[in-house]
């Protein structure tokens, strides 16, 4: 088995169809879909971010999608997904950060679900730029899970969830959130919020999809 075999799904993740490996997650007509799509999807920018770049709306094929790479064991779904974020990156003409870092999940959530999703993404991105991935943030172990929460309990379970990891330094760097789905804006701009205050002079949240509510500043 080749390193594409390991690293793409041999069916288009969205309509199922049969597809080589050089295709990379997606078929051509999806592809076509998907970047017509994210030209035109409008993000609004969280608070303490300076903007949001997303790939699509989670919805339709594409939300089966992102739940099956996040929590049925569709690992091979992560790389397409981290090309579609960069793909929306790249269309809005955007230039490299100096560090790429995630939205974190906390330890019980990793042993149950195997990964951090947002980490992943995260890293591939960075390597596909060839710049550092770090580690910035932790999640307290008993916080709620957020997508447990409606949109006025998110911002408050947010600010009391994220703490700065203590060997990460963003001191006068321009950084990229990774975080799989914005929904509220309320995880990266705590996030963000937090990066800020170790010393970021810059962050922007880039993610696989947001949902088709309001983000809140």
């Amino acid at each position: 088995m080749n390193m594409l075999t390991l690293l793409y799904p041999g069916k288009c993740m969205l309509c199922r169809e049969r597809i080589s490996e050089e295709q990379r997650g997606l078929c051509p007509a999806c592809r076509a879909y998907m970047e017509k799509s994210m030209k035109e999807l409008y993000c609004p920018a969280p608070g303490n971010t300076d903007g949001l770049i997303c790939a699509a709306l989670y919805q339709g094929r594409f939300r089966r999608a992102i739940v099956d790479y996040k929590f049925n064991g569709r690992y091979a779904y992560g790389k397409p997904l981290a090309e579609l974020a960069m793909r929306a990156w790249e269309l809005h003409h955007m230039p490299k950060p100096d560090v790429v870092t995630c939205v974190p999940i906390s330890r019980i959530h990793i042993h149950g679900r195997g990964f951090n999703q947002s980490a992943e993404l995260a890293r591939w991105i960075a390597a596909q730029w060839d710049v550092p991935f770090m580690e910035t943030l932790r999640r307290r172990v008993l916080a709620r899970r957020q997508s447990d929460l409606n949109a006025e309990q998110r911002w408050s379970n947010a600010r009391r969830t994220f703490f700065p990891y203590s060997l990460a330094d963003v001191e006068g760097k321009t950084v990229v959130l990774v975080d799989d789905i914005v929904t509220t804006g309320a995880t990266v701009s705590t996030c963000a919020g937090i990066l800020r205050e170790m010393g970021a002079i810059c962050v922007w949240a880039l993610a696989a999809a947001k949902t088709d509510n309001n983000i809140v500043s």
